[in-house]
């Protein structure tokens, strides 16, 4: 599989799961037994369970998000996202309440394409900065 096929793949998952608020998208995308690696979601289910339940809980926290891929790279099997977003708290996050304040972050996610799957993936984002724009920390 070529990078750019690799590039395709992840593009089209979040164009479809994040943007187009798809949960069942990531069947069509991630293997089933994919390794997710971001220490701040130790609790999340593995495989595709863990990555519906991240989508879902996203999407019913912030319903209105506005999200955007900001850069696209890649080499071999990994593909690089830089990616925005902005919205409004509406439901809860987590096991906090909304609070009806609006949030805009920017992160990065890396992933490992084998044969046109997601197998592997990691994340940076910034959920203190979050968590202080909605009034859950205070701010710096």
């Amino acid at each position: 599989m070529s990078t750019q096929d690799s590039m395709s793949v992840v593009r089209q998952f979040i164009e479809r799961a994040w943007i187009g608020k798809e949960v069942d998208a990531a069947l069509d995308f991630y293997a089933p037994d994919f390794i997710y690696h971001n220490p701040a979601m130790k609790g999340m289910p593995p495989g595709l369970d863990g990555i519906r339940a991240l989508l879902a809980g996203f999407h019913a926290a912030f319903p209105d998000a506005d999200y955007r891929i900001d850069a696209l790279v890649g080499e071999g099997e990994m593909v690089g996202v830089l990616y925005s977003w902005r919205g409004t708290n509406r439901g809860p996050l987590g096991p906090m309440p909304a609070t009806l304040r609006t949030a805009t972050a920017a992160g990065a996610i890396f992933c490992r394409v084998v044969d046109g799957r997601i197998v592997e993936q990691w994340d940076i984002d910034d959920r203190l900065g979050v968590m202080q724009q909605l009034g859950l920390l205070p701010a710096a």
